[in-house]
């Protein structure tokens, strides 16, 4: 991995991206999700500089998210090993899903590529016939470039899926096994802390670019038929909410990072009030 010494827009590998490039651990909007939802040792345990033993979900678990983002964004099969092989349950497919998870590839069972094909075909096709359509074209943009920036004595990071030329838009593909419909994914959005993914992108923009008005967009696309497909942007109040909530967890990790102190879980009893939804569930069957 090439040290990287300045802030900067970069373009280099996601494994690279992953294994954090900046001069110093930085902060990413994962694990400022980490650091907000559960707590500093979880984040600690979970960056790449901090815990060097840390293995990323990257080459833990296939990610159909990854594939389906190199076909639509980048018409990129470079990375896919496609296993012959009906589950992963056989010696042969374990043992060739972990080799290419090593090398940094993404391994696929040839019997989701069909499957796989059709969400990226309606991908394509949603973003095609719509308002991103001349944004999302080669001459127009780049996928999976590197924001890397410094703001005080912290470094911080984004990746955003797709980057406009001049910076006016970051578009980023979700794939959900749930409802892609914009009420119902909103839940999951908050749950993944793509809220934070947001509004760091932009914030990164920003740092780099001060001439820039960037804006930023989910592309959400279901796992099952019909792969239905949905665009989703956040009004100004959601991004204001998202920007404090990052407030919270650039102020953390600076913290912990300059005593370095990690805490977990606070030491008081939580006394916990059961949520409406199950006390009148309770007061319905009695």
């Amino acid at each position: 991995m090439n040290p990287i010494t300045a802030p900067g827009i970069y373009d280099l590998p996601l494994t690279d991206y992953i294994a954090d490039p900046a001069p110093e651990p930085s902060l990413s909007a994962s694990v400022a999700h980490t650091l907000i939802t559960q707590s500093p040792i979880h984040a600690f345990a979970r960056h790449p500089r901090l815990n060097k033993g840390v293995i990323e979900s990257g080459s833990t678990k296939m990610d159909i998210g990854t594939i389906v983002h190199g076909l639509v964004l980048e018409d990129d099969e470079s990375r896919l090993v496609i296993v012959e092989a009906d589950d992963w349950r056989t010696k042969g497919a374990k043992e060739t899903r972990d080799a290419a998870r090593l090398a940094g590839l993404v391994p696929v069972l040839a019997g989701d590529m069909g499957m796989i094909h059709e969400i990226v075909a309606a991908a394509k096709s949603a973003i095609a016939h719509s308002e991103l359509a001349d944004a999302v074209t080669p001459t127009a943009g780049k996928a999976e470039q590197t924001l890397i920036w410094k703001e005080g004595d912290i470094w911080l990071r984004s990746r955003p899926d797709w980057l406009t030329n001049d910076r006016r838009l970051i578009i980023d593909l979700k794939t959900t096994a749930g409802s892609a419909e914009p009420s119902a994914w909103l839940r999951t959005m908050l749950g993944c802390g793509n809220d934070l993914q947001a509004v760091l992108g932009l914030r990164g923009i920003k740092k780099l670019d001060s001439q820039s008005r960037c804006q930023f967009v989910f592309v959400v696309v279901e796992q099952n038929a019909p792969y239905a497909v949905s665009f989703v942007g956040l009004d100004p109040v959601f991004l204001d909410m998202a920007e404090h909530k990052l407030n919270r967890a650039i102020n953390l990790w600076k913290d912990c990072s300059t005593m370095n102190v990690w805490p977990g879980y606070p030491s008081r009893i939580a006394w916990l009030t059961p949520p409406a939804w199950a006390y009148t569930q309770e007061e319905m069957l009695s």
